[in-house]
């Protein structure tokens, strides 16, 4: 996309500046909602420092599993961790991910504003997007790359319906070769955005309705093939562009909160479907226009997904809600001002202003406040981490080490090669080809496995536990008299084999 495609420019110069107002708001809210390295963060910068120095892998490198099949489908997502980290520490992690999120904020009020052709309405929007999505679902992945890259794509097509150029397709097979090799867990999404436009591109005429071509379709259907064969230009071939068949359910993975069913008994899920409650109440008071047919397969088929798995929501927020924007576009906003028109004062303009600066320096601060409190929490434990790999350095003989789901990743950024880690899809029989580890975890912290059975089959000599999902073990382990305490901290503690 070139710049002047997303610039202020051409717009006349009080809807300029309320634009740019509009749109800086949810970026300014964002960098008081402060982040921190994603858990993931460590298992990623691990796997970019090994393909950087020994190239790709084939069987695992970072858990105790070493002939464990794997596919690395993010991997350079995994050196761009890697090199940032490096140079910048993680400092400069954080300020690509502010970096990402700016980049679709622009993106955002770039495509909204091609559907509905109204600024200020797409800059409304987007800070109102952006600000859901920010808080809950922007952290240190390779998502955070796959948001951007799956939005320019719908941004393109758009393009091309409205211009009929064939030439705006072009980027898509260049986002298809950076999305399958920055995350290609979510590739064939790239696939699954271009179908509503296929449809849109099929002209059909029957008794009651006659409903003309939205784009070339032969140009959709060449774009979608070279996009195929773009995917295919990555380390693992079609185990990459599989991935995301073999890997996700929540019956394999429940232990993961985002793979669960969407309801209201969560934050993230009354917001969803308080956003979805609020397009359907426009819907209701606004004048009816025919649908476009991408944009109602946009938001059905993104809404759904959003209902099947928490990790769906930003999607809907990303595309869904922008497609709803398209009943919005005929909307004279205009007509809105005259019952204000005796109450446009100086002094009310004022006050205005001075109400909406209080709110935004509330935001600010609240996002603030609650973000660093769990930030906090959370470094805390990794410095508990630390502390227990700084004694696990000093050990003399060769460490054979149990750490759980959440801190194996820490022990592997440190070099040591735990029991398991929060690659969770890579622990799974249908992926690894050799055994269900993810299975047999489950099992252990529900206690489904006697503890004796599952220690001596690994014969692990240390076991970094914490209170919660290694209770039960943690229990087992001290009232057994083979083992003994070498470090506890708060919820932290480290046993080995006496």
């Amino acid at each position: 996309m070139s710049a002047s495609e997303i610039s202020l420019k051409t717009e006349p110069n009080k809807t300029k500046k309320w634009t740019v107002v509009i749109l800086l708001i949810p970026i300014i809210i964002s960098f008081f909602q402060l982040r921190d390295l994603d858990n993931d963060f460590y298992f990623l910068y691990a796997t970019g420092e090994y393909i950087v120095k020994h190239g790709f892998p084939f069987t695992d490198m970072l858990s105790m599993h070493s002939s464990m099949k794997i596919v690395v489908q993010q991997w350079l997502s995994s050196v761009i961790f890697y090199y940032v980290y490096s140079f910048l520490g993680r400092y400069g992690i954080i300020t690509l991910l502010y970096l990402c999120n700016i980049a679709i904020c622009l993106l955002l009020y770039s495509l909204i504003k091609l559907i509905t052709g109204k600024p200020v309405l797409a800059a409304a929007i987007t800070a109102v997007i952006d600000f859901l999505l920010f808080d809950a679902y922007m952290v240190t992945r390779p998502q955070m790359f796959t948001y951007v890259v799956l939005l320019a794509e719908v941004y393109f097509l758009e393009k091309h319906v409205k211009t009929k150029k064939v030439n705006t397709l072009f980027a898509i097979p260049v986002l298809s070769l950076l999305l399958i090799n920055l995350h290609a867990a979510m590739w064939a999404m790239l696939l699954v955005f271009m179908l509503p436009y296929l449809v849109s591109a099929v002209a059909f005429d029957a008794k009651t309705l006659k409903v003309e071509a939205q784009g070339n379709l032969f140009a959709l259907l060449i774009t979608m093939a070279v996009s195929v064969m773009a995917g295919l230009l990555n380390p693992y071939s079609f185990d990459n562009m599989l991935y995301l068949t073999s890997s996700y359910g929540q019956k394999s993975l429940s232990l993961i909160k985002e793979m669960y069913p969407t309801s209201l008994s969560s934050m993230e899920g009354m917001t969803f479907f308080g956003l979805f409650g609020i397009t359907i109440l426009i819907v209701c008071f606004i004048k009816k226009r025919l649908v476009a047919r991408r944009f109602f397969l946009l938001y059905a088929g993104t809404l759904l997904l959003g209902m099947l798995q928490i990790k769906g929501i930003p999607y809907f927020y990303l595309f869904g809600v922008p497609a709803f924007a398209f009943m919005l576009k005929d909307i004279d906003f205009a007509k809105l001002k005259k019952p204000l028109k005796n109450y446009n004062t100086k002094s009310v303009r004022t006050l205005g202003c001075i109400f909406l600066s209080l709110c935004l320096v509330y935001l600010c601060e609240a996002r603030f406040f609650m973000t660093r409190d769990i930030i906090q929490s959370n470094q805390e434990h990794i410095d508990r981490l630390e502390e227990v790999a700084t004694i696990l350095d000093q050990v003399e003989e060769p460490i054979v080490l149990y750490a759980n789901f959440n801190d194996g990743q820490y022990f592997e950024f440190r070099g040591y090669h735990p029991y398991i880690d929060g690659r969770a899809e890579l622990f799974l029989a249908q992926n690894n080809k050799q055994y269900d580890y993810f299975a047999e975890y489950e099992n252990l912290i529900s206690g489904k496995i006697y503890y004796q059975n599952f220690v001596n089959k690994y014969n692990f000599n240390y076991y970094v536990l914490c209170n919660g999902p290694d209770s039960y073990l943690l229990i087992a382990l001290l009232h057994d008299d083979d083992f003994e305490i070498v470090y506890v901290s708060e919820e932290v503690i480290l046993m080995k084999k006496a």
